[in-house]
């Protein structure tokens, strides 16, 4: 037989005596207590845990920003800067008049030259429905153009030459109404005006961008729709004045080429 020691029977009758003694012990008041205690524990612990996550999102969301604000080109990543140029480029031919001089009676016939220009053209290009449709078409009126500008200058009074040719171009940014072009080489119909020294002005021929009144300068809806029609999503986006695309674009190309922002004096 095994014999119980006394601190055996000692230790099963503190245990009876506890198990007795809880239920005075586990009152209404101490259970409501620990559970206060035990949902103000698991508080604490989803405070943290959504302190945690509001820590990280935030992080993440600024990496993000950072790295989308030193490269945009992450979100226009599709077309390279010069694609997107030569892509507009392609679809589009300007007109460029280069005055004799800058004096103000010089200045003031170029831009008489330009509005002879623009209404000898202006008509026959309006219903045309391609670059290539436009391009035979001024091909074929660079006679009637050349006769057009000359008259113009005789009629002010001046013997300057008149010289009329199609070929490419560097263009610096230029605004039309809401949209802005990107600098680059272009197809143009360019107007000499006797020593060609002077400023020039320029506009698009096709689709027709040319504003004869310049306080006027609205894009006509039919332009944009060619324009639309003939360019991809990402390279019509970057002619819009207002978007991310179009400042990217120009940033990209001025910072390329070393050429300013600066617009013609006209």
């Amino acid at each position: 037989m095994y014999r119980i020691s006394n601190n055996t029977k000692n230790n099963k009758k503190v245990r009876w005596v506890l198990l007795e003694q809880l239920p005075t012990i586990l009152s209404p008041k101490i259970l409501i207590l620990i559970f206060l205690y035990a949902m103000a524990f698991t508080l604490l612990l989803l405070g943290l845990r959504i302190l945690h996550c509001e820590t990280s999102l935030s992080q993440s969301i600024s990496t993000v920003t950072s790295t989308a604000g030193s490269d945009t080109s992450l979100i226009y990543h599709q077309e390279s800067p010069e694609k997107i140029q030569k892509n507009i480029a392609s679809q589009v031919i300007r007109l460029h008049v280069i005055a004799n001089s800058d004096t103000a009676q010089d200045q003031a016939l170029k831009l008489k030259v330009r509005n002879a220009i623009i209404e000898e053209l202006q008509s026959s290009l309006t219903d045309t429905g391609s670059v290539q449709d436009a391009r035979n078409q001024i091909l074929a009126r660079i006679p009637s153009v050349r006769q057009k500008a000359q008259k113009t200058v005789a009629m002010e009074g001046y013997s300057y030459p008149v010289k009329v040719t199609l070929g490419n171009q560097y263009f610096p940014v230029k605004d039309y109404g809401d949209l802005r072009f990107p600098a680059g080489n272009y197809e143009a119909l360019c107007v000499r005006i006797g020593a060609a020294s002077g400023h020039n002005w320029w506009c698009v021929l096709f689709p027709s961008l040319c504003f004869v009144d310049e306080t006027r300068a609205v894009v006509p809806a039919d332009s944009k729709e060619k324009l639309q029609s003939s360019l991809s999503k990402e390279e019509y986006e970057s002619l819009e004045i207002h978007s991310a695309a179009c400042d990217w674009i120009t940033d990209k190309l001025n910072r390329q080429t070393g050429h300013s922002c600066d617009h013609p004096v006209q």
